[in-house]
């Protein structure tokens, strides 16, 4: 049988919805809607053949648990730990997350239809493929239809299960990704008002997944921050430098590099820099950057809240920051002093 592991929360029901959207005056931080929680059970999903000494499960609850404390509880959050030695047991678990997604307020369709229905869809049905052929792949998903909820999906968790570290350091990244979202509205563009960029999102959840590995005491957070810049660290090759040394048209709110393949290196390790430079260099208080300048989103739009609790115009730190990140290792490093 799959294993099951649930953790009890409190869960704040924070959105992009105007009644949710809390209310701010002058430069005083905002804050979630405490009035909207209620108890819920963030759910672990374990495959058989995963998790034999308690280590998987461990591991990536001491990541999830840092971050819940750090950035507030949000949700339904799923995880789903997946590997290929029992097909019943994939597919046992398949069929729960399908119920997870029913709409219990639609009579219509009924709901062993929704359950049939999602798993059908030709993506999913190509994800249980993955898993069961031991490929890795996965990430966060979430639904922009009731039920609303999260997800973090591992196709392949043998390799997670094998390396602790990164197991606690993704469940901290995907983490800040449910809290950046529950801010957001994902049926927009990432370049509407009411979502964020993918540097913001990419960026800022690098930069404090790495920042709270270090508090963890699992990492050197200095060393990480010079590793994108050199080799591009766990992110992969080329880092920032190399990178810099040969693409000169590159802009941090372009969303066009999904496309062009230089994710990694502008939205991740590029977007890591800049979190660093807003904390490190403009003096920004680290709870603002990563945290409290997503509570205003909703209500005034992401380059109204970023000018608000950053001090200065998206614009201006796009020219700022392009000139900062330029400079030789040693002159950005010594931000960090």
């Amino acid at each position: 049988m799959n294993t099951v592991v649930s953790i009890a929360i409190i869960l704040l029901l924070v959105g992009c919805v105007g009644k949710n959207a809390p209310q701010s005056q002058g430069k005083t931080p905002t804050s979630p809607n405490v009035e909207a929680s209620i108890a819920v059970e963030p759910i672990l999903f374990v495959a058989d053949g995963l998790n034999a000494d308690g280590s998987l499960v461990k591991n990536y609850q001491r990541g999830l648990q840092y971050a819940i404390d750090y950035f507030g509880n949000y949700g339904p959050y799923y995880v789903y730990l997946l590997g290929p030695d029992s097909d019943r047991s994939v597919r046992e678990i398949y069929r729960q997350r399908a119920m997870t997604r029913v709409n219990k307020g639609s009579r219509f369709p009924p709901a062993e239809e929704q359950i049939k229905e999602f798993l059908n869809r030709p993506n999913v049905v190509n994800e249980i493929k993955s898993v069961l052929a031991g490929t890795a792949e996965g990430g966060l998903t979430w639904t922009q239809e009731p039920p609303m909820l999260y997800e973090d999906v591992t196709t392949n968790t043998k390799g997670r299960e094998k390396d602790p570290i990164e197991n606690t350091w993704g469940a901290l990244h995907e983490y800040h990704h449910v809290f950046q979202m529950a801010h957001c509205d994902t049926k927009q563009e990432r370049t509407s008002e009411k979502n964020i960029n993918s540097w913001m999102a990419e960026g800022m959840a690098t930069y404090s997944s790495a920042k709270f590995m270090e508090n963890l005491g699992l990492i050197d957070f200095k060393d990480y921050m010079l590793k994108l810049r050199k080799s591009g660290a766990n992110i992969g090759r080329p880092g920032i430098n190399e990178f810099l040394a040969t693409t000169q048209d590159w802009q941090l709110n372009d969303e066009g590099h999904w496309d062009l393949g230089t994710s990694a290196q502008v939205y991740y390790m590029l977007g890591a820099w800049a979190t660093a430079y807003l904390v490190h260099v403009q003096k920004i208080d680290e709870r603002v950057v990563l945290k409290n300048w997503y509570y205003d989103i909703p209500r005034i739009g992401k380059s109204a809240s970023f000018e608000k609790h950053m001090g200065l115009s998206l614009a201006a730190f796009y020219q700022k920051f392009d000139t900062f990140i330029r400079q030789e290792d040693d002159e950005v490093m010594a931000i960090f002093r």
